[in-house]
């Protein structure tokens, strides 16, 4: 799958919907296990690592949140061994338009998508 593809923006909406169910458990979900969700739901070209994935968490994090101040909901997706987001995460959190300060944590981000998903 490629961001062009037209099926690109119901594998994000899928995306989302896996990840805000997961959320709502309090729980995070590895690459690996997001990538084999979107499979079962028909997107099987979405491998859990570079290349679409990396396009598809931006694109989960803009998801309603176009000014970048909601928290950013692939904070909970994390690698299998570290239980931590990838480097691509951060470097996400800093751009635009999230824009997160230099004292922000990953785990913070966590933390405030679990409490937002629990209000929902």
């Amino acid at each position: 799958m490629r961001i062009k593809d037209p099926e690109y923006p119901a594998a994000v909406e899928a995306a989302v919907e896996i990840l805000r169910k997961r959320a709502r458990q309090g729980q995070t979900m590895t690459y690996g296990e997001l990538s084999a969700e979107l499979a079962v739901q028909g997107f099987d070209s979405v491998p859990p690592y570079r290349g679409v994935m990396t396009y598809l968490l931006k694109d989960v994090c803009l998801h309603r949140n176009e000014d970048g101040r909601a928290p950013m909901l692939s904070a909970i997706v994390v690698n299998k061994a570290s239980r931590e987001p990838s480097d691509q995460f951060s470097g996400l959190a800093r751009s635009l338009p999230f824009s997160r300060p230099g004292n922000w944590s990953w785990r913070e981000e966590q933390q405030q998508v679990f409490a937002q998903s629990r209000e929902e």
